[in-house]
């Protein structure tokens, strides 16, 4: 058998690898974009713009992977639930960018993926993207090739960074490169190293993903704590930040923002004076327990007790058999909700 070195010019393969080529270029300006459109199949495709749209495309085989190297326009990809359930896709897509841009929403809210990124889309979920100008490796994987080397991780939408990644869109840059001269008999060999790194660049970064939420949880728990021990206190974002020691950005990962602290603050406040009327033996008037769990203004404190618990803070204590009373079904949802909450 001879070696491919042996074809003179990589641009032909003869016994190699070769690739299907695509260049927008080659196209009539009114079906570069159309056409392009037309073979990203299992999405819906738009662009903010009409007129001339440059893409160039090399897509390549290699055992069971579709790997794609592009460089394209900007585009919005959509892949609403609809299209999900009528063409039951079912594979992985790991795109590495070189250059450009990607915010992407996968159902958790907006994310930006640049340059040195991983993107991982699940077809079997929903998402949106919208691609600026873009260089990017794209590797379509068969579930059955991924998944069970992620450990029960969901990796849809996972943005991976890090050394692993980096080495992962070398090696896939090399790859492409070194097609034109290696023989499809080596395919096999190429699918397993792209996806022993593939498989620890995913996990190293849902790990690293893991780890950050476990420390955000750690800190919600200690900010709630903190919020118990000074109810009494003008407690405010800048206070819990100043109490806890942690900064404003780290505060608001853990809650969601400012909105998810203030809410979560007089959640707590409203459930222990909730606690206070509920004890037979709490003597002080409603004002004081008022003073005490931070609610400064009576009329205001009064309002929000009874959208949370159906009736007036002085109505609710002068109920017979407060310490048994269940809650009406009318506010069940809504108390629900708030008991939810409360565990962060």
């Amino acid at each position: 058998m001879r070696s491919c070195d042996d074809a003179g010019e990589v641009t032909v393969e003869g016994d190699c690898f070769s690739p299907l080529r695509f260049d927008s270029a080659d196209l009539p300006v009114a079906d570069q974009y159309r056409t392009f459109a037309s073979a990203m199949v299992n999405f819906d495709m738009a662009r903010d713009s009409t007129g001339p749209f440059a893409a160039r495309a090399l897509i390549w085989r290699i055992g069971a992977l579709v790997v794609t190297q592009v460089t394209a326009g900007p585009v919005q990809y959509d892949r609403p639930l609809s299209r999900v359930r009528g063409d039951k896709v079912d594979h992985i897509y790991l795109n590495y960018h070189f250059r450009g841009a990607v915010q992407v929403d996968c159902g958790r809210g907006a994310a930006r993926a640049g340059p040195g990124s991983l993107l991982v889309i699940d077809m079997r979920q929903p998402c949106r993207m919208d691609v600026g100008s873009i260089e990017e490796i794209s590797v379509a994987v068969p579930r059955h090739l991924i998944m069970p080397r992620l450990e029960s991780f969901d990796p849809h939408g996972l943005i991976a960074t890090g050394g692993m990644t980096e080495l992962l869109g070398a090696t896939l840059r090399t790859i492409c490169t070194s097609l034109p001269k290696v023989e499809p008999v080596h395919a096999s060999t190429l699918e397993r190293a792209i996806m022993d790194l593939a498989a620890d660049a995913v996990l190293e970064a849902l790990s690293k993903a893991e780890a950050t939420t476990k420390r955000q949880e750690a800190l919600a728990s200690r900010v709630r704590s903190y919020i118990d021990a000074h109810l009494a206190e003008p407690l405010d974002v800048a206070a819990i930040c100043a109490g806890v020691g942690v900064s404003r950005s780290s505060l608001y990962r853990a809650f969601g923002g400012s909105g998810g602290v203030l809410r979560q603050l007089q959640s707590r406040r409203l459930r222990k004076m909730h606690q206070l009327l509920d004890d037979p033996a709490e003597t002080r008037s409603i004002a004081a327990l008022a003073q005490v769990t931070g609610f400064a203004d009576k009329s205001h404190f009064a309002r929000l007790f009874k959208r949370a618990y159906g009736t007036t803070p002085g109505q609710f204590r002068a109920m017979p058999g407060a310490r048994d009373r269940k809650v009406r079904d009318h506010h069940v949802a809504q108390v629900f909700g708030d008991w939810v909450s409360e565990l962060g």
